[in-house]
Protein backbone atom coordinates (compact mmCIF):
# COMPACT_ATOMS: atom_id res chain seq x y z
CA UNK A 1 0.00 0.00 0.00
CA UNK A 2 1.42 3.13 -0.89
CA UNK A 3 2.53 5.08 2.18
CA UNK A 4 1.39 8.75 1.64
CA UNK A 5 2.85 11.20 4.40
CA UNK A 6 2.03 14.80 3.36
CA UNK A 7 4.77 15.60 5.91
CA UNK A 8 4.78 19.34 7.38
CA UNK A 9 7.75 20.47 8.41
CA UNK A 10 6.76 22.17 12.23
CA UNK A 11 4.17 19.27 13.10
CA UNK A 12 6.80 16.59 11.90
CA UNK A 13 9.85 18.08 14.02
CA UNK A 14 7.74 18.52 16.72
CA UNK A 15 6.08 14.19 16.61
CA UNK A 16 10.28 13.88 16.28
CA UNK A 17 11.16 15.42 19.50
CA UNK A 18 7.92 14.07 21.01
CA UNK A 19 9.40 10.47 19.97
CA UNK A 20 12.08 11.24 21.82
CA UNK A 21 11.17 11.84 25.14
CA UNK A 22 10.38 15.60 24.33
CA UNK A 23 14.18 16.46 24.90
CA UNK A 24 16.10 18.18 21.91
CA UNK A 25 19.43 19.25 21.63
CA UNK A 26 21.58 21.84 19.82
CA UNK A 27 22.12 20.27 15.99
CA UNK A 28 25.82 20.01 15.76
CA UNK A 29 27.59 21.56 12.99
CA UNK A 30 27.74 19.53 9.96
CA UNK A 31 31.63 18.85 10.30
CA UNK A 32 30.80 17.61 13.60
CA UNK A 33 27.88 15.33 12.62
CA UNK A 34 30.13 13.89 9.88
CA UNK A 35 32.93 13.75 12.50
CA UNK A 36 30.98 11.42 15.01
CA UNK A 37 29.50 8.63 12.27
CA UNK A 38 32.34 8.76 10.38
CA UNK A 39 33.50 5.01 9.64
CA UNK A 40 36.16 2.68 11.12
CA UNK A 41 38.01 1.20 7.77
CA UNK A 42 39.16 -1.76 7.51
CA UNK A 43 41.27 -1.57 4.56
CA UNK A 44 42.58 -4.77 2.86
CA UNK A 45 46.08 -4.50 1.55
CA UNK A 46 47.79 -6.32 -1.35
CA UNK A 47 51.79 -6.12 -1.43
CA UNK A 48 52.10 -8.14 -4.85
CA UNK A 49 50.64 -4.99 -6.34
CA UNK A 50 52.09 -2.52 -4.21
CA UNK A 51 50.45 -1.86 -0.87
CA UNK A 52 50.61 2.11 -0.59
CA UNK A 53 48.59 1.81 -3.74
CA UNK A 54 45.18 0.42 -1.38
CA UNK A 55 46.32 3.39 1.04
CA UNK A 56 43.44 6.28 1.01
CA UNK A 57 44.50 10.25 0.39
CA UNK A 58 43.22 13.24 -1.30
CA UNK A 59 43.01 13.64 -4.76
CA UNK A 60 45.68 16.38 -4.18
CA UNK A 61 48.26 14.02 -2.47
CA UNK A 62 50.87 15.02 -4.94
CA UNK A 63 50.40 18.78 -4.33
CA UNK A 64 48.13 19.24 -7.30
CA UNK A 65 45.30 18.58 -9.08
CA UNK A 66 46.64 17.19 -12.05
CA UNK A 67 44.93 13.92 -12.49
CA UNK A 68 47.08 12.35 -15.18
CA UNK A 69 50.30 12.18 -12.40
CA UNK A 70 48.50 10.65 -9.91
CA UNK A 71 49.69 6.85 -10.48
CA UNK A 72 53.45 7.91 -11.09
CA UNK A 73 53.74 9.88 -8.48
CA UNK A 74 52.61 6.77 -5.55
CA UNK A 75 55.94 6.88 -4.46
CA UNK A 76 56.92 10.48 -4.52
CA UNK A 77 54.87 11.63 -1.94
CA UNK A 78 52.78 10.29 1.61
CA UNK A 79 49.53 9.07 0.62
CA UNK A 80 48.32 11.13 4.39
CA UNK A 81 45.01 9.49 5.04
CA UNK A 82 41.67 11.72 4.49
CA UNK A 83 38.16 10.90 3.41
CA UNK A 84 35.74 13.25 1.60
CA UNK A 85 32.63 13.64 2.86
CA UNK A 86 29.76 15.56 2.35
CA UNK A 87 25.82 16.48 4.68
CA UNK A 88 22.59 16.55 3.25
CA UNK A 89 19.62 16.97 5.64
CA UNK A 90 15.54 16.55 5.36
CA UNK A 91 13.43 17.44 8.14
CA UNK A 92 13.89 13.61 9.26
CA UNK A 93 17.01 12.50 8.84
CA UNK A 94 20.31 13.40 7.78
CA UNK A 95 22.50 12.04 5.01
CA UNK A 96 26.61 11.81 5.14
CA UNK A 97 28.49 10.37 2.47
CA UNK A 98 32.17 9.81 3.14
CA UNK A 99 34.25 8.78 -0.16
CA UNK A 100 37.84 7.26 -0.40
CA UNK A 101 40.30 8.23 -2.75
CA UNK A 102 43.09 5.85 -4.39
CA UNK A 103 45.72 7.13 -6.80
CA UNK A 104 45.63 3.75 -8.16
CA UNK A 105 42.83 1.17 -9.15
CA UNK A 106 45.37 -1.75 -9.66
CA UNK A 107 44.58 -5.26 -11.25
CA UNK A 108 46.74 -8.49 -12.19
CA UNK A 109 44.76 -8.30 -15.50
CA UNK A 110 46.81 -4.88 -16.75
CA UNK A 111 45.78 -3.37 -18.51
CA UNK A 112 41.53 -4.80 -18.48
CA UNK A 113 40.81 -3.76 -15.05
CA UNK A 114 43.97 -1.25 -13.99
CA UNK A 115 43.29 2.73 -13.38
CA UNK A 116 44.70 5.30 -12.85
CA UNK A 117 42.65 7.62 -9.66
CA UNK A 118 39.80 5.69 -7.86
CA UNK A 119 36.39 6.32 -6.00
CA UNK A 120 33.93 4.35 -3.85
CA UNK A 121 31.63 5.63 -1.40
CA UNK A 122 29.60 5.46 1.92
CA UNK A 123 26.31 6.72 2.91
CA UNK A 124 25.07 6.89 6.47
CA UNK A 125 21.50 7.73 6.74
CA UNK A 126 21.08 9.47 10.32
CA UNK A 127 17.62 9.45 11.86
CA UNK A 128 16.77 12.83 13.74
CA UNK A 129 15.62 11.38 16.86
CA UNK A 130 16.02 14.94 18.83
CA UNK A 131 19.08 14.00 20.29
CA UNK A 132 22.21 15.67 19.50
CA UNK A 133 23.57 13.02 16.83
CA UNK A 134 20.79 11.41 16.24
CA UNK A 135 20.14 7.47 15.34
CA UNK A 136 21.77 5.35 13.15
CA UNK A 137 19.09 4.22 10.34
CA UNK A 138 21.18 2.51 7.61
CA UNK A 139 24.20 2.56 5.26
CA UNK A 140 24.72 2.20 1.76
CA UNK A 141 28.03 1.45 0.33
CA UNK A 142 29.43 1.40 -3.00
CA UNK A 143 31.60 -1.49 -4.66
CA UNK A 144 32.28 -1.33 -8.74
CA UNK A 145 28.98 0.22 -9.73
CA UNK A 146 27.03 -1.31 -7.61
CA UNK A 147 25.07 -0.65 -4.11
CA UNK A 148 24.69 -2.67 -0.99
CA UNK A 149 22.66 -1.85 1.88
CA UNK A 150 23.23 -2.89 5.49
CA UNK A 151 20.86 -2.13 8.81
CA UNK A 152 19.91 -3.07 11.92
CA UNK A 153 16.76 -2.33 11.71
CA UNK A 154 13.98 -5.65 11.18
CA UNK A 155 11.48 -3.23 9.83
CA UNK A 156 13.21 -2.17 6.70
CA UNK A 157 13.07 -4.43 3.52
CA UNK A 158 14.21 -4.47 0.23
CA UNK A 159 13.08 -1.52 -2.47
CA UNK A 160 14.40 -1.88 -5.68
CA UNK A 161 17.85 -3.02 -3.93
CA UNK A 162 18.26 -5.91 -1.13
CA UNK A 163 19.26 -5.37 2.57
CA UNK A 164 22.49 -7.30 2.73
CA UNK A 165 22.66 -7.63 6.34
CA UNK A 166 23.78 -5.70 9.29
CA UNK A 167 26.51 -3.20 10.98
CA UNK A 168 28.98 -3.68 13.15
CA UNK A 169 29.80 -0.57 15.12
CA UNK A 170 33.31 0.93 17.07
CA UNK A 171 31.13 3.21 19.33
CA UNK A 172 29.41 5.73 16.98
CA UNK A 173 31.31 4.63 14.00
CA UNK A 174 29.94 2.01 11.62
CA UNK A 175 32.50 -0.47 10.56
CA UNK A 176 33.56 -0.81 6.30
CA UNK A 177 35.88 -2.93 4.30
CA UNK A 178 37.31 -1.91 1.91
CA UNK A 179 38.68 -4.48 -0.76
CA UNK A 180 42.23 -4.40 -1.75
CA UNK A 181 43.66 -3.91 -5.43
CA UNK A 182 43.67 -7.45 -7.19
CA UNK A 183 40.88 -8.55 -5.68
CA UNK A 184 37.80 -10.44 -7.28
CA UNK A 185 36.53 -8.39 -9.36
CA UNK A 186 40.05 -7.86 -10.57
CA UNK A 187 39.92 -4.35 -9.62
CA UNK A 188 39.87 -2.91 -6.14
CA UNK A 189 38.71 -0.61 -2.86
CA UNK A 190 34.87 -1.69 -3.43
CA UNK A 191 33.40 -0.65 -0.31
CA UNK A 192 31.28 -2.98 2.26
CA UNK A 193 29.99 -3.32 5.50
CA UNK A 194 32.70 -5.12 7.74
CA UNK A 195 31.86 -8.55 8.95
CA UNK A 196 34.45 -9.03 11.52
CA UNK A 197 36.86 -11.51 9.58
CA UNK A 198 40.42 -11.60 9.31
CA UNK A 199 41.96 -9.38 6.75
CA UNK A 200 41.99 -11.37 3.11
CA UNK A 201 46.00 -12.61 2.57
CA UNK A 202 46.36 -12.00 6.32
CA UNK A 203 47.44 -8.63 5.79
CA UNK A 204 45.49 -5.02 5.83
CA UNK A 205 45.15 -1.86 8.94
CA UNK A 206 42.69 0.51 10.25
CA UNK A 207 41.77 3.40 9.29
CA UNK A 208 40.33 5.37 12.47
CA UNK A 209 39.11 8.97 12.75
CA UNK A 210 41.03 11.27 14.87
CA UNK A 211 41.35 14.20 12.60
CA UNK A 212 44.50 14.13 12.25
CA UNK A 213 45.91 12.08 8.53
CA UNK A 214 48.49 9.89 9.24
CA UNK A 215 50.48 7.46 6.50
CA UNK A 216 50.47 4.33 7.16
CA UNK A 217 54.29 2.66 8.06
CA UNK A 218 53.47 -0.69 8.46
CA UNK A 219 50.41 -2.84 6.51
CA UNK A 220 51.74 -6.69 7.77
CA UNK A 221 49.58 -8.16 10.12
CA UNK A 222 45.88 -8.87 10.13
CA UNK A 223 44.17 -5.48 11.03
CA UNK A 224 47.14 -4.91 13.27
CA UNK A 225 47.99 -1.40 12.74
CA UNK A 226 46.11 2.03 13.47
CA UNK A 227 46.05 4.95 11.41
CA UNK A 228 44.16 8.47 11.89
CA UNK A 229 42.92 9.94 9.16
CA UNK A 230 41.07 13.65 8.44
CA UNK A 231 37.78 14.64 7.13
CA UNK A 232 37.63 16.65 3.95
CA UNK A 233 34.13 18.54 2.92
CA UNK A 234 33.75 18.07 -1.08
CA UNK A 235 33.40 21.77 -1.43
CA UNK A 236 36.91 22.30 -3.13
CA UNK A 237 36.35 19.27 -5.99
CA UNK A 238 32.70 19.82 -6.42
CA UNK A 239 33.84 23.69 -7.30
CA UNK A 240 36.05 22.32 -9.92
CA UNK A 241 33.36 19.96 -11.68
CA UNK A 242 33.66 21.54 -15.05
CA UNK A 243 37.74 21.71 -15.13
CA UNK A 244 38.28 19.97 -18.26
CA UNK A 245 42.25 19.58 -16.86
CA UNK A 246 40.48 17.16 -14.23
CA UNK A 247 37.54 15.33 -15.51
CA UNK A 248 37.12 14.04 -19.36
CA UNK A 249 33.50 14.05 -19.70
CA UNK A 250 30.92 14.62 -16.57
CA UNK A 251 31.35 13.57 -13.56
CA UNK A 252 34.32 10.79 -15.14
CA UNK A 253 38.11 11.52 -14.14
CA UNK A 254 40.97 11.84 -16.22
CA UNK A 255 43.80 9.16 -16.04
CA UNK A 256 46.26 7.49 -18.59
CA UNK A 257 47.76 4.50 -17.10
CA UNK A 258 46.26 1.00 -18.38
CA UNK A 259 42.45 1.98 -19.05
CA UNK A 260 42.18 5.49 -19.59
CA UNK A 261 39.64 7.78 -17.87
CA UNK A 262 37.85 4.97 -15.98
CA UNK A 263 37.17 6.34 -12.49
CA UNK A 264 34.10 8.43 -11.48
CA UNK A 265 33.08 11.03 -8.86
CA UNK A 266 30.60 10.84 -7.44
CA UNK A 267 27.96 12.46 -9.57
CA UNK A 268 28.90 9.97 -12.01
CA UNK A 269 28.26 6.92 -9.97
CA UNK A 270 25.35 4.85 -11.55
CA UNK A 271 24.41 1.12 -10.52
CA UNK A 272 22.41 0.29 -13.63
CA UNK A 273 20.04 -1.90 -12.14
CA UNK A 274 18.65 -0.30 -9.02
CA UNK A 275 15.70 0.99 -9.99
CA UNK A 276 14.65 4.63 -10.70
CA UNK A 277 17.59 6.25 -8.40
CA UNK A 278 19.51 7.62 -11.94
CA UNK A 279 22.97 8.41 -12.58
CA UNK A 280 24.49 10.88 -9.84
CA UNK A 281 21.13 10.78 -7.54
CA UNK A 282 23.32 9.42 -4.31
CA UNK A 283 24.98 12.91 -4.81
CA UNK A 284 22.04 15.45 -5.50
CA UNK A 285 18.94 13.97 -3.90
CA UNK A 286 20.36 11.45 -1.36
CA UNK A 287 16.01 10.91 0.23
CA UNK A 288 15.41 10.01 -3.30
CA UNK A 289 18.32 7.43 -3.41
CA UNK A 290 17.67 5.57 -0.37
CA UNK A 291 13.58 5.83 -0.88
CA UNK A 292 13.93 3.86 -3.88
CA UNK A 293 16.46 1.36 -2.53
CA UNK A 294 15.03 0.46 0.68
CA UNK A 295 11.33 -0.10 1.82
CA UNK A 296 9.68 0.33 5.63
CA UNK A 297 11.75 3.83 5.99
CA UNK A 298 9.34 5.09 8.36
CA UNK A 299 8.60 8.73 8.68
CA UNK A 300 10.73 9.91 5.96
CA UNK A 301 11.01 13.36 4.52
CA UNK A 302 12.22 14.23 1.14
CA UNK A 303 11.89 17.94 1.85
CA UNK A 304 15.61 19.12 2.36
CA UNK A 305 16.67 21.74 4.87
CA UNK A 306 20.32 21.22 3.64
CA UNK A 307 21.54 20.21 0.18
CA UNK A 308 24.16 22.14 -1.88
CA UNK A 309 25.14 19.44 -4.21
CA UNK A 310 22.71 19.65 -6.68
CA UNK A 311 22.64 21.76 -10.39
CA UNK A 312 18.84 21.69 -11.27
CA UNK A 313 15.95 21.00 -9.25
CA UNK A 314 13.16 19.58 -11.01
CA UNK A 315 9.66 20.16 -9.64
CA UNK A 316 6.50 17.94 -11.92
CA UNK A 317 3.40 19.32 -10.83
CA UNK A 318 0.78 18.22 -12.99
CA UNK A 319 0.11 17.11 -16.41
CA UNK A 320 -3.01 16.35 -19.54
CA UNK A 321 -2.86 14.70 -22.71
CA UNK A 322 -5.05 16.77 -25.09
CA UNK A 323 -4.41 13.89 -27.64
CA UNK A 324 -5.31 10.17 -27.90
CA UNK A 325 -2.11 8.41 -29.32
CA UNK A 326 -2.48 5.16 -28.53
CA UNK A 327 -2.85 2.77 -31.88
CA UNK A 328 -6.29 2.87 -32.98
CA UNK A 329 -7.17 5.68 -31.29
CA UNK A 330 -7.17 4.71 -27.74
CA UNK A 331 -6.33 6.70 -24.87
CA UNK A 332 -3.06 8.09 -24.19
CA UNK A 333 -0.61 6.24 -21.20
CA UNK A 334 1.11 9.18 -20.52
CA UNK A 335 4.37 9.93 -18.44
CA UNK A 336 6.92 12.43 -18.14
CA UNK A 337 10.28 12.57 -18.85
CA UNK A 338 12.80 15.42 -18.04
CA UNK A 339 15.88 15.96 -19.56
CA UNK A 340 19.13 17.48 -18.63
CA UNK A 341 21.55 18.04 -20.91
CA UNK A 342 20.47 15.47 -23.17
CA UNK A 343 20.44 12.92 -19.95
CA UNK A 344 16.44 11.29 -18.50
CA UNK A 345 16.00 11.99 -14.83
CA UNK A 346 12.59 11.19 -14.76
CA UNK A 347 10.30 8.26 -16.38
CA UNK A 348 7.45 6.47 -16.31
CA UNK A 349 8.51 4.52 -12.94
CA UNK A 350 8.38 7.95 -11.32
CA UNK A 351 4.61 8.14 -12.13
CA UNK A 352 2.17 7.49 -15.15
CA UNK A 353 -1.27 7.61 -15.79
CA UNK A 354 -2.68 4.97 -18.44
CA UNK A 355 -5.81 5.39 -20.30
CA UNK A 356 -5.64 9.20 -19.65
CA UNK A 357 -8.65 11.20 -20.57
CA UNK A 358 -8.08 14.38 -22.38
CA UNK A 359 -8.17 17.43 -20.98
CA UNK A 360 -8.35 16.02 -17.90
CA UNK A 361 -5.52 17.46 -15.38
CA UNK A 362 -3.43 15.12 -13.32
CA UNK A 363 -1.44 16.24 -10.47
CA UNK A 364 1.90 14.27 -9.91
CA UNK A 365 3.02 12.10 -6.93
CA UNK A 366 6.02 9.74 -7.32
CA UNK A 367 4.54 6.42 -7.21
CA UNK A 368 0.82 7.46 -7.74
CA UNK A 369 -1.23 6.44 -10.06
CA UNK A 370 0.28 3.60 -12.65
CA UNK A 371 3.34 4.44 -12.03
CA UNK A 372 6.06 1.88 -13.03
CA UNK A 373 7.70 1.90 -9.77
CA UNK A 374 5.00 2.79 -7.91
CA UNK A 375 3.56 2.40 -5.18
CA UNK A 376 6.90 1.89 -2.84
CA UNK A 377 7.81 5.52 -1.70
CA UNK A 378 7.39 6.84 1.30
CA UNK A 379 6.58 10.33 1.40
CA UNK A 380 4.62 12.10 -1.41
CA UNK A 381 6.77 14.41 -3.43
CA UNK A 382 7.05 15.27 -7.19
CA UNK A 383 10.45 16.78 -7.13
CA UNK A 384 13.88 15.32 -7.80
CA UNK A 385 17.42 16.82 -7.72
CA UNK A 386 19.94 16.14 -10.17
CA UNK A 387 23.86 16.82 -10.88
CA UNK A 388 24.46 17.87 -15.04
CA UNK A 389 26.62 20.44 -15.89
CA UNK A 390 25.36 24.32 -15.33
CA UNK A 391 23.60 26.37 -18.38
CA UNK A 392 23.05 23.39 -20.53
CA UNK A 393 19.37 22.67 -22.16
CA UNK A 394 16.24 21.04 -19.93
CA UNK A 395 13.55 19.56 -21.97
CA UNK A 396 10.32 18.10 -20.05
CA UNK A 397 8.95 15.83 -22.30
CA UNK A 398 5.22 14.12 -22.23
CA UNK A 399 4.98 10.59 -23.56
CA UNK A 400 2.72 8.09 -24.36
CA UNK A 401 3.70 4.50 -23.36
CA UNK A 402 3.32 1.63 -26.12
CA UNK A 403 5.47 -0.70 -24.72
CA UNK A 404 7.24 -2.85 -27.20
CA UNK A 405 6.12 -0.52 -30.27
CA UNK A 406 8.02 2.62 -29.01
CA UNK A 407 6.94 5.39 -27.18
CA UNK A 408 5.27 8.66 -28.52
CA UNK A 409 6.18 11.88 -27.77
CA UNK A 410 3.85 14.26 -27.35
CA UNK A 411 5.57 17.49 -27.22
CA UNK A 412 8.25 19.04 -24.66
CA UNK A 413 8.45 22.66 -23.10
CA UNK A 414 12.28 23.50 -22.48
CA UNK A 415 14.81 26.34 -21.62
CA UNK A 416 18.59 27.03 -20.50
CA UNK A 417 18.10 27.55 -17.24
CA UNK A 418 21.43 29.51 -15.59
CA UNK A 419 22.57 28.82 -12.27
CA UNK A 420 20.34 31.13 -10.01
CA UNK A 421 17.04 31.02 -11.82
CA UNK A 422 14.11 29.05 -12.31
CA UNK A 423 11.80 28.30 -15.48
CA UNK A 424 8.12 27.93 -14.81
CA UNK A 425 5.77 26.36 -17.10
CA UNK A 426 2.33 26.95 -16.31
CA UNK A 427 -0.44 25.00 -18.30
CA UNK A 428 1.98 24.92 -21.09
CA UNK A 429 0.87 23.79 -24.41
CA UNK A 430 3.82 21.26 -25.25
CA UNK A 431 5.75 21.78 -28.42
CA UNK A 432 3.59 19.71 -30.80
CA UNK A 433 0.27 20.52 -29.08
CA UNK A 434 -0.54 16.88 -27.81
CA UNK A 435 -0.39 17.56 -23.90
CA UNK A 436 -0.09 20.62 -21.49
CA UNK A 437 2.00 20.69 -18.29
CA UNK A 438 3.08 22.46 -15.23
CA UNK A 439 6.29 22.43 -13.81
CA UNK A 440 9.46 24.49 -13.03
CA UNK A 441 13.49 23.83 -12.59
CA UNK A 442 15.12 25.93 -10.39
CA UNK A 443 19.33 25.89 -11.60
CA UNK A 444 21.77 25.77 -8.87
Amino acid sequence: MWKKLALVGSVLAASLLGGAGGTSHAAPSYADLAAHWAPQIYQDVNADLDARADFISSFNYDGDYLPLNNWDNLHNYEQKAYVYYKVAETLTHYFIEYDLFHPRDDAYTRPLDAHENDLEGIIVVIRKDGSEYGKFHLMETMAHNQWYDYTNDPTITSGSDNVDGGVLFNGSHPKVFSQANGQSPSGGHGIKAYDGSSAPGGDGIVYDYTGTAEFPTNATGSYVHHYGYALLEWGDLWAKRHDSSIFSSWGTIRGDNYTSNSANAPWGWDDSDDGPALQGMNWSDPAHHVDVHLNGLGAFSHQYVHNPYYSHKIVLESVQSLEDRDPFGGKSDIYIKAYVNGQGQTDARFWKKNDAPKLQDYRIVFGANDAEFGPQFSDSYNAVYVAKPSNTNVEIHVYDSDGTSGDDDMGYVSAVVAPGTTASWVNAVTSNGQAKLTASVEAK
